[in-house]
């Protein structure tokens, strides 16, 4: 990303007319195979409505299919997982945590979107027929009028959780959308993932049933610790997500802090936030570290330990490990009382 704060079109999102023959070609094929050729068959007759309800069942199921692997299906569905399973362990009850759920996912949904449509000129341009959009699967226009709406949806049903909680997440969603348009590229691409991540706590926090309503402002902070455990989980997800990509994101351009710290190191780098952040909820609270505490930090070395020795012939291991120590961690909340509203 360098810099663009416009979501391309379809035109744009080959980078040129020669970057965007991909979705070119597929649109035209469809236009050409018999099942799309529109209501009439080759002799002149009508065609049959049931083969015209099939071929746009075919049409919208593409569609579909594109969209939700545009999304970023497997770091959207962790978010979402993580923050609701904290949120519930926080006492939100079940309303609350549904509310939180649906939140979270438009966020998340609106995030995934931005990234592709912003990123389909460099994917049309490295080659990466993967991509739904570059495959041809959903046009670029789709995929950012989705973005949109997802984020439409996600300003409501995040104030819906109580004005400072719905903020917070705001916040964190704005910074991704950041990310996205403009820091991704640059030195700086891990601020926007500490600062969403490190918003999880506040966002908790500021939502628990007694905090949620304005007149019960201001709402009590979480302990600074967990903020910045938070946060440090955040940098490692960002090292762990970027991670497969690096070699390609560098032939096109991108030079964010992973891309210029190079793979290699980036596998070294990866398990010391994820091993700082654990030992921060295991020995800051106040109180000796109880045998949970212990357990779950062993088990954060083991998930990084794995991300490690895996993650050259694995590239989803590092990602998959980053995942694992912070549901490690979660749970570790979870048997700490008092934890997300200690001061």
């Amino acid at each position: 990303m360098t810099g663009s704060g416009e979501l391309p079109d379809d035109t744009a999102a080959g980078g040129g007319p020669g970057a965007a023959v991909p979705v070119r070609r597929a649109r035209r094929a469809d236009l050409a195979s018999p099942d799309s050729a529109g209501s009439q068959a080759a002799d002149g007759r009508p065609r049959a409505a049931g083969t015209v309800t099939r071929t746009v069942a075919r049409m919208v199921a593409r569609t579909a299919a594109g969209l939700a692997r545009a999304c970023h299906p497997g770091p959207a569905a962790a978010v979402t997982t993580l923050v609701t399973a904290l949120v519930s362990v926080a006492g939100w009850g079940p309303a609350g945590t549904a509310l939180t759920a649906l939140a979270v996912l438009t966020g998340q949904l609106s995030v995934g979107w931005c990234n592709d449509v912003v990123d389909a000129a460099r994917d049309a341009a490295g080659g990466r027929t993967a991509k739904p959009i570059v495959a041809g699967l959903v046009s670029a226009r789709t995929v950012r009028a989705a973005a949109f709406a997802a984020l439409a949806a996600c300003v409501p049903l995040s104030l819906a959780c109580g004005v400072v909680a719905g903020a917070t997440h705001l916040f964190a969603v704005a910074a991704a959308w950041v990310y996205n348009l403009w820091l991704k590229g640059t030195a700086a691409s891990w601020a926007p993932y500490a600062a969403g991540f490190g918003a999880v706590p506040v966002f908790v926090t500021a939502g628990t049933p007694g905090h949620a309503l304005p007149v019960s402002l201001p709402a009590p902070l979480p302990a600074w610790w967990v903020v910045l455990a938070a946060a440090l989980l955040g940098c490692a997800a960002h090292l762990a997500n970027v991670l497969p990509d690096i070699e390609t994101d560098v032939a096109t351009g991108v030079r964010g802090w992973p891309q210029r710290l190079g793979a290699a190191r980036v596998r070294v780098v990866l398990p010391l936030p994820l091993l700082a952040a654990s030992v921060l909820l295991v020995v800051a609270p106040p109180g000796p570290a109880g045998p949970a505490g212990w357990l779950a930090l062993a088990g954060v070395a083991a998930c990084a330990a794995a991300g490690l020795l895996l993650g050259r012939r694995v590239p989803v291991a590092p990602f998959a490990a980053a995942v694992g120590a912070a549901g490690i961690d979660v749970l570790l909340l979870a048997a700490t009382p008092g934890v997300i509203t200690a001061g």
